[in-house]
């Protein structure tokens, strides 16, 4: 066989094997790309859909509300002007077809119905006309009629009730126009699940409305519990539908309606760009094989060494040895392809210096601050730096009580292990409430609720805080006072109010703090506290709501304070 052949036949097989991985390669990875921005894709449009849904039902809702008020508005002497008032406050809300009113006791009473749609009868008797005076309206779906019902109150006492119905049409026709906007004109790309899996909104001929996808389709291979629905539940996953077609599709529940969105495509759409690139793949392929024939002399001795010695530059850089140089010297683009795999080593050794420069300030701080603001600084999307704000705040302090005759008596390395082992409870403890912790002081733990990010319920997350810790050393004591001979038991005290927080110190040492009269307010009232007992303020008891329960304590003079503080404990 001549030296060319030989060249020639060489250059294929080492240029067409790494041809063909690269090929496999590049598929693999945009196939994974294309699976991605599918999925983006459908979560978007999931998005979209449940807002346009919810905008639909809220616009329904408030207009039936409306009708209600006029028809039942005893200031307005005339029916007929009424009347009017409620036909026009029905034109404008076009998702509803009818408003009927009914008296108290659920009778009908009349329907007002929108011209040129046709929808069925309301029923003449409510079944359930008993709510309780804060009642407020909800929807009914019976099959594919979705209806609202909302009890109408003046001064206190029911005076009717109002049904509103959706056009029936009116879900169905903007999630098919969705569909077809987004995927190509297909209707089925979107479907509106009901709570036991029928499609009441959107489809085809073939999926359309009544039907179950219950075993079936995207959730053929998904056993679903009754009233999944009911709870946050998604899912993604590739299917074949009853025409034999390869699909992709997502869905997602909406738990305050019992409902799902169901977003599904056909895998050739999905994948159309990956076939396109599989055939130019191919084509490149063969391009290089007439080229190799052509050129297979000069070719291979050219590019026979610098590829090798490019292989194995990969290839060390495959079993990370990142700071491997090229060797290749030939001044044209092969050595530009060996500086260009430098630069990718670089790039890729200073990528994972940066993640792991990220991750270990990121466990740092989030033995300071929740895992979101760590991750935020950690990313650079948030500065540490001197200065600090006022909000309205819950501070907590809780204190282990007689820890002063343990400490005297036991070993110091035995004070800080029990010490580390109660503290990384309680800094759980805050962080699951979303609070901060702001120092240790001694046996004692300060913790913030309501900063850096502002929390409307910072007061109740302080006090589930406070009852986790009484829980959590209730359960531990038995076993402390075997290792530690030591009865834990914790005091705590809470205060609410304004103050100032931020990043206090100077600018080589800082710490994140909350200044003001609260913080020193709930350290006396940790001092005050017995064993077990949790004491808050006025301010923390009212700012807690109806879902706490407090002992009044009275006004309680307080060290430093000049006046007393009226003091409640938690019940």
């Amino acid at each position: 066989m001549k030296l060319r052949r030989k060249w020639t036949l060489a250059l294929l097989l080492t240029g067409a094997l790494p041809l063909g991985a690269l090929a496999y390669t590049t598929a693999r990875i945009q196939k994974r790309g294309l699976e991605t921005s599918e999925r983006q894709l459908e979560v978007a449009v999931i998005d979209h859909v449940a807002t346009v849904i919810q905008r639909s039902l809220d616009e329904a809702s408030e207009a039936t509300h409306r009708v209600g008020r006029v028809l039942t508005e005893a200031s307005i002497g005339s029916d007929d002007a009424r009347l009017e008032l409620a036909r026009e406050t029905m034109a404008r809300a076009t998702p509803l077809a009818q408003v009927a009113v009914y008296d108290g006791n659920g009778k009908l009473l009349d329907a007002i119905n929108r011209a040129g749609v046709t929808t069925t009868a309301p029923p003449e008797q409510l079944s359930n006309a008993k709510p309780a005076p804060d009642a407020r309206g909800s929807w009914q779906l019976n099959h594919t009629t979705l209806r609202f019902l909302e009890p109408v109150f003046r001064n206190g006492e029911l005076r009717a009730w109002v049904l509103g119905t959706l056009r029936d049409a009116a879900l169905d026709e903007q999630i098919r126009g969705i569909s077809r906007d987004r995927f190509d004109g297909r209707p089925d790309g979107v479907l509106l699940l009901d709570e036991g899996g029928r499609i009441f909104a959107g489809g085809d001929e073939t999926i359309g409305p009544g039907g179950s996808l219950l075993g079936r389709d995207l959730f053929a291979q998904t056993s679903l519990p009754s009233g999944a629905f009911a709870k946050p539940f998604a899912m993604a996953t590739e299917f074949t539908s009853a025409s034999g077609e390869a699909m992709v599709g997502s869905a997602r529940s909406l738990p305050e309606h019992r409902w799902a969105l169901v977003v599904r495509r056909p895998a050739s759409a999905v994948y159309a760009t990956l076939a396109a690139s599989r055939r130019l793949l191919g084509i490149a392929a063969g391009g290089f094989a007439l080229l190799a024939l052509g050129l297979g002399a000069y070719l291979a001795a050219r590019t026979t060494r610098p590829i090798r010695s490019l292989v194995e530059l990969s290839r060390a850089y495959g079993r990370r040895e990142l700071t491997t140089r090229s060797t290749v010297s030939t001044g044209d683009e092969l050595q530009d392809l060996g500086a260009s795999l430098e630069r990718m080593a670089d790039g890729i050794a200073e990528g994972e210096r940066e993640i792991l420069r990220r991750a270990t300030v990121e466990a740092d701080l989030s033995r300071y601050l929740p895992s979101e603001v760590a991750q935020s600084i950690a990313a650079g999307e948030k500065k540490i730096q001197l200065g600090g704000e006022r909000r309205t705040i819950t501070v907590l302090f809780a204190d282990v009580v007689a820890f002063t005759p343990f400490a005297e008596g036991a070993r110091p390395e035995r004070v800080v292990a029990f010490l580390n082992e109660l503290f990384t409870v309680l800094t759980e403890v805050v962080f699951r409430h979303g609070g901060i912790v702001d120092k240790f002081v001694g046996d004692s733990v300060m913790a913030v609720f309501g900063a850096p990010n502002a929390q409307t319920d910072h007061a109740e997350r302080a006090l589930a805080a406070a009852e986790d810790m009484h829980r959590f050393v209730e359960a531990s004591a038995p076993a402390w006072k075997e290792t530690y001979d030591f009865d834990v038991k914790l005091a705590i005290g809470l205060s609410s109010g304004d103050a100032v927080v931020g990043n206090l110190g100077s600018e080589s040492r800082m710490e994140y703090t909350a200044i003001g009269d609260i913080v020193n307010i709930a350290a006396r009232l940790e001092a005050l506290a017995r064993p077990g007992q949790t004491l808050v303020t006025e301010a923390t008891a009212q700012a807690a709501g109806d879902s706490w329960s407090f002992n009044t304590l009275g006004e309680q003079p307080l060290r430093g304070k000049r006046a007393p503080v009226r003091v409640a404990e938690v019940a």
